[in-house]
Order: C-alpha cells, then sequence, then structure tokens
C-alpha cells in the first residue's frame, strides 16, 4: 500500500472475557488486572451485550489471549478465573471491531509495508515536528509514512524526511515535507532548558542529549567556557544558566547564531556572562579565544608577581602584607574548549598551534601559562577497528606535535555499522601555543600506526 486506505484495518476479532459482578469488580482485580486486554481504543472493561441476561449485574473484562496461556499463569490466578467462569478447555470469547484508529503506527506499517522494506518504528521528535531518516527501499511509502505518524502521533504536526547528508557550510540538511504543517519553528526542552529553533535552517540532534548533560555536569562551576561551534546552545545556554560559567559562544550560521542570542534570553540567562559571536571558528579561535587566553594569562602573572613581593592589588591601592602566606587567593577554575563539529572539527586543532607565540617575553614562562590554558573537547568520527591509534595520529596530524599522555577518547554514539562519533580530550600545553619544540619523549604516546603516513612519521616520532 503507497496510499493509505484506513477502511481496510476495519476486522472484527473475539477476545476472551470473563463477566465479573460489577459490587465485586474493585475486590477482585488484582486476580485479573495483569491479564486484561490492551489496545488502542478498546476499553477491556465493559457492558455486555442487550441479549445478555447478566447486563444489569455483570461487567464483561476481556483477557489477552496470549497471557491466558497455562505457562503464563500460576495456581492460583488459574483458580480465580475459574471462579468467574473461566473454562480453559473451552474459552469463551466475545466479538468485538476494531477499526484504524485502534491500530498502534507500528501495527499499521508492518501490515502494509513490504518484509523487506526499512523498519520506520522510530523517530527523532522535536517539538512538533517528527523527523525520519528514511532509506532508498522505504522511498516509495513516505507519504504514507507521514501520515501514519501525523494520525498517531498526537503531539506530531508536522513529519519531514531528511534529504542527503549535512554536508554544507551551515550545518543544516534538506528536508522534504511528508505530512502536516510546513512549520519549520519549534520550541523543544532538554534537561531543564527550553531551546527555540528553525530545524530547517539550524542543526539539532535529539540523541546528543546525553552526551550535552556528560559535559555540562563535567565542567566545573565558574569556568570559562569557548564554544566554537555553539549552533543555538545545547552546551552554552546549560553552562551559563546552570554552572554560572563565563561562556564565549560562536557559530559562523547567522541562523544559529539567531537563535544562540534567542535561547540565552528564553532561559534567563544573566548575559553578562556570556557573549556570542557569529565568526568561522577558526577566527573565533584566533581573535576571541586568543584575546581572553592573553588577558588571563597576564591577570595570573600580575597575581602570581604579586604574591612573590608579599603585596596584593586592592581596587587601585595597594595593600601591604607582612609574608607572603597571609595572601590567600581562591583557586581559579579550569577553562575549556568545546568543538562539536564532528565532520571537521579536527581540522580546526591547528589553530592551537603557536596561537600565543607573540606573547611578551616576560610572560612565556611555561609555569605560567600552563595553568591558564584550557582542556579541549573534540568531536569527530572514527571507524570502530584500532579506533584509539586512529584518533591519536589523525589529531596530532591536525595539531602538528605529539600528543601528551593525558590524551583521552571515548565513543560517544554509533552512527553507521563502522563509523562511531567520539570525543577527545587533551589540555593544551606551552610548547604548543607557543610553536615551540615537542613535547619532551617520556611525555608523548605511541603514535605508530597503519593510518600515519610516512611523512608524519618522520615528523613526530
Amino acid at each position: 500500500m503507497k496510499v493509505l486506505n484506513k477502511e481496510v484495518f476495519a476486522t472484527k476479532v473475539s477476545i476472551p472475557g470473563i463477566k465479573v459482578p460489577k459490587l465485586e469488580i474493585s475486590s477482585s482485580q488484582k486476580t485479573w488486572k495483569p491479564l486484561l486486554f490492551k489496545m488502542r481504543g478498546v476499553k477491556p472493561i465493559g457492558e455486555l451485550g442487550d441479549r445478555d441476561p447478566q447486563k444489569d449485574t455483570h461487567s464483561l473484562v476481556l483477557l489477552d489471549p496470549e497471557k491466558l496461556k497455562a505457562d503464563c499463569l500460576t495456581v492460583a490466578q488459574k483458580e480465580a478465573l475459574q471462579s468467574f467462569g473461566l473454562d480453559f478447555s473451552d474459552v469463551k470469547t466475545y466479538e468485538i471491531e476494531l477499526h484504524y484508529d485502534n491500530w498502534s503506527s507500528s501495527d499499521i506499517f508492518r501490515a502494509v509495508l513490504p518484509s523487506d522494506a526499512d523498519n520506520v518504528t522510530s523517530f527523532t521528535q522535536i517539538g512538533h515536528i517528527a523527523h525520519l531518516n528514511l532509506k532508498p527501499e522505504t522511498e516509495p511509502y513516505k507519504f504514507l509514512i507521514g501520515e501514519v505518524l501525523l494520525d498517531k502521533v498526537s503531539s506530531v504536526k508536522t513529519v519531514v524526511n531528511k534529504l542527503g547528508t549535512i554536508d554544507n557550510t551551515y550545518r543544516n540538511f534538506q528536508m522534504e515535507l511528508l505530512a502536516g504543517e510546513e512549520n519549520y519553528v519549534t520550541q523543544t526542552k532538554e534537561h531543564n532548558c527550553t531551546f527555540e529553533l528553525d530545524f530547517s535552517k539550524v542543526y539539532w540532534n535529539s540523541r546528543l542529549a546525553t552526551e550535552h548533560q556528560r559535559i555540562v555536569e563535567e565542567i566545573e562551576k565558574n569556568s570559562t567556557v569557548y564554544d566554537v561551534f555553539a549552533g543555538i546552545g545545547p552546551f552554552s545556554v546549560p553552562l551559563a544558566k546552570k554552572k554560572n560559567c563565563t561562556v564565549y559562544a560562536n557559530d559562523l550560521n547567522p541562523h544559529s547564531f539567531e537563535y544562540l542570542n534567542k535561547n540565552m534570553k528564553l532561559n534567563k540567562v544573566n548575559l553578562n556572562r556570556v557573549k556570542t559571536f557569529n565568526l568561522d571558528g577558526r577566527d573565533f579561535i584566533q581573535t576571541i579565544v586568543k584575546q581572553d587566553l592573553v588577558k588571563q594569562i597576564e591577570e595570573q602573572y600580575k597575581l602570581d608577581s604579586s604574591k612573590a613581593s608579599g603585596t596584593c592589588d586592592v581596587g587601585a591601592a595597594e595593600l601591604e602584607l607582612e609574608s607572603s602566606d597571609q595572601i590567600t587567593t581562591a583557586v581559579k577554575p579550569p577553562s575549556y574548549v568545546v568543538m562539536n563539529l564532528p565532520a571537521i572539527a579536527l581540522d580546526f586543532l591547528s589553530e592551537f598551534n603557536g596561537l600565543l607565540k607573540d606573547l611578551p617575553s616576560h610572560l612565556k614562562l611555561t609555569e605560567l601559562i600552563e595553568k591558564v590554558l584550557p582542556v579541549v573537547f573534540c568531536y569527530t568520527f572514527s571507524p570502530k577497528t584500532d579506533m584509539e591509534t586512529e584518533l591519536r595520529v589523525r589529531t596530532e596530524s591536525s595539531i602538528g606535535q605529539p600528543l601528551p599522555l593525558t590524551f583521552k577518547s571515548r565513543i560517544v554514539r554509533n552512527v553507521a555499522p563502522n563509523k562511531e562519533m567520539v570525543c577527545v580530550c587533551f589540555k593544551l600545553w606551552p610548547s604548543l601555543v607557543l610553536g615551540e619544540q615537542q613535547l619532551k619523549s617520556d611525555e608523548i604516546g605511541d603514535s605508530k600506526s597503519e593510518y600515519e603516513p610516512e611523512s608524519k612519521k618522520q615528523k613526530i616520532i
């Protein structure tokens, strides 16, 4: 069936049942309630037919035929059901009429789609929009599928199908309307935050909700966060709202930038702690991230200098202290870089190589810079086989230096039979941002692998 015909789903079925005295419904339900027949639009407890002599005194309780099988019932259940007239050797059935409205979307798809067609019982819902990613064998049935989902899921008003892959500059994909309203502006909730978006113009993936929450929980309160590919704010909004972080959020897509700002206001984020930008990721790192890191290094230098001299700046005045031991300063929370653009984010790591090479000489102190440099969460795709080696080699190739032993990677989710979305994590190091010589040999992990080009092997061994 390629055009939905609701009439063909009308049928009559026989369902086993028992007659229960109306006065005993409440007291006896513990026995038969677990065995009730459940189906959309069918009341399992109802009135008997007009011709039944017990119509006024008894109710009809419909039972699930599968659950009535002997091996599914306890002795006590069998005895209780028999007390209501159920004869297991000759179970009495009652005829009921079923229509299109009684069947679930899964039932209908199983009935009308060919057996080799893709199973479409799962879909992603963003607000009032149901988003499908149909395979070629299901394409001929796409409009029927859209109509069924629109009928069966009350909260869905729009059904769309993804066309092609996300390969354009702004990370959104082409889609076609299968059923419902042509309205792509919607709201969705994630971890007590509300996000508004135009699904046809920005990127949003509800399947990343767990990852969003994980990063938000991992980042410390009051930290500084540089969100290079912020989208509409799934990381930035909760970090600013729940963790009181200072957030620098950026996205190249002007529509994402628009909704990023809307969502900050929608969630009543303290806008004094948030700055948003509409820049290319490389430009964002080379300007905004760099400027703030330099600022933090200068502040740390002044703080270290004051501590060493036994003085501490208070406003415009200078407070003399008897001993440097008397100076107490709060431990500065770490800072973080989040790079969630798995198709190409790894390529942008090269911007950190030599990022601070033009620092004034008095600030080029390894211990000083080490205190300020952020932890990086960078997302990418990787094959399942030999993943750890492949990721290390590819990351080193992009960043231009061997990685420290603290480099970590973990799987976020599976996106294809041999393709995983992963997150690589490491802290930037002074020699990298200063564009200096590589790490010492005892700090470098083993990078040799079949993935490593000969030219790269010579540079990083």
